[in-house]
């Protein structure tokens, strides 16, 4: 396997022969009808969605009224009815489109795929969406059947909620820190309310990986350019780059100048059991400590190799 996931080598080597792999979409034509879309979308400089690799699948499609694309990656709303547009402008009206975006959690992806919150199947209401619905029944977990532009807005805003509810205790941790209070106290009591629960409350350093902070920005902008001012996102954003910076604020308050002094970071990935180093705070860490004159030592016994290629190189020299 190229990445880190708990249990997802084994799984493939349970079912190696019920699998196949190849670069010729051919293949997957002939003894496929849905053809599932889970390609990258990385943020563009601008901080959009960048559609490069789901327009080359889109490229690649054929004219046919047996296929289906169904569309796992993360991306902006309106995508879908765009999609089914330059099928129409291309003569490929037959190809039906399903939205059914993905809710998977890095470090539990295998338990959040058997046992997922909910499905969400955003479609025109045709064979395609009967047969997405059809394939996820086995999971006998709650089911939103939507059209394409809800269920897309769904995964945006679902990932945006989550965000600023990390924001938010993070803020109330600050608060409690000037006035004697104690934030896991306070998220607890918090947390009991089921209206809020407890997922998510656990203030820290911000977060990091590639989906919260991708998608905030891709919600803010989708905003924008509707002509709606997201304010609330504007503020989730910045409270968590300026949370991954009090840190050393913090330290230098209790052990005084940094300069010289030897500081250790425990885990270096955005979160535990995964080796994903995408938007980790351990990289804004290390640089602003290094840069206050500390010599950092750095230790994953996951993600060591991926976080070599990109903390400070004077950190990796003292792992």
């Amino acid at each position: 396997m190229p990445i880190y996931e708990p249990g997802l080598e084994e799984l493939l080597a349970r079912n190696a022969a019920r699998l196949h792999f190849s670069t010729d979409l051919a293949p997957a034509l002939e003894h496929a009808r849905l053809l599932f879309v889970a390609v990258g979308t990385p943020p563009t400089h601008s901080g959009d969605a960048d559609l490069a690799a789901v327009n080359q699948v889109v490229d690649a499609m054929p004219g046919s009224e047996r296929h289906a694309l169904v569309m796992k990656s993360t991306v902006p709303c309106g995508t879908g009815a765009t999609i089914q547009r330059i099928f129409g402008e291309r003569g490929k009206q037959g190809m039906a489109y399903v939205s059914c975006p993905e809710f998977l959690k890095e470090g539990s992806a295998v338990r959040d795929f058997r046992s997922p919150d909910r499905v969400v199947v955003g479609d025109s209401r045709d064979w395609a969406g009967d047969a997405v619905v059809e394939l996820y029944a086995p999971l006998n977990v709650p089911l939103v059947r939507t059209d394409v532009a809800s269920a897309e807005m769904i995964k945006l805003a679902a990932n945006a909620f989550l965000a600023t509810k990390i924001s938010f205790i993070n803020e109330i941790a600050n608060v409690c820190e000037e006035t004697g209070a104690d934030v896991i106290e306070v998220a607890r009591g918090v947390g009991l309310d089921d209206r809020i629960g407890p997922k998510f409350l656990q203030a820290g350093i911000g977060y990091g990986g590639s989906c919260f902070s991708k998608d905030v920005s891709a919600l803010k902008l989708l905003a924008a350019n509707s002509g709606y001012h997201f304010q609330l996102l504007n503020a989730v954003t910045e409270v968590n780059e300026l949370q991954k910076r009090r840190v050393v604020s913090k330290l230098q308050r209790h052990v005084g100048d940094l300069a010289g002094k030897r500081i250790g970071l425990l885990g270096l990935a955005f979160k535990p059991e995964t080796d994903d180093m995408r938007g980790a705070s351990s990289l804004v860490l290390a640089a602003r400590l290094q840069a206050e004159g500390a010599v950092v030592s750095a230790y994953d016994p996951i993600a060591e190799d991926e976080a070599r290629k990109l903390m400070p190189r004077r950190c990796a020299e003292t792992w």
